[in-house]
């Protein structure tokens, strides 16, 4: 039997905000810069948007490790 695909969480932006520590402002403008991973759209109208945790995870390795080099 084939395992089920295994689903990344998509997170709303209240809970991004409190883990990244950026307000809405920020994300946006991070987002225009190509520096913050895209939000989906969770619905049509696109009013109701969500980040993968998987991407959110990538992005704040990345940034830790660029962070930690460039404070050395």
């Amino acid at each position: 039997m084939a395992e089920a695909p295994q689903l990344t969480r998509v997170l709303r932006r209240e809970e991004v905000e409190r883990l990244t520590g950026m307000k809405r402002t920020a994300l946006r403008d991070m987002t225009a810069n190509g520096e913050f991973p895209k939000p989906i759209k969770l619905n049509e109208s696109g009013r109701a948007i969500g980040w993968l945790e998987d991407e959110l995870i990538a992005w704040q390795h990345e940034r830790a490790a660029n962070g930690r080099t460039l404070a050395r």
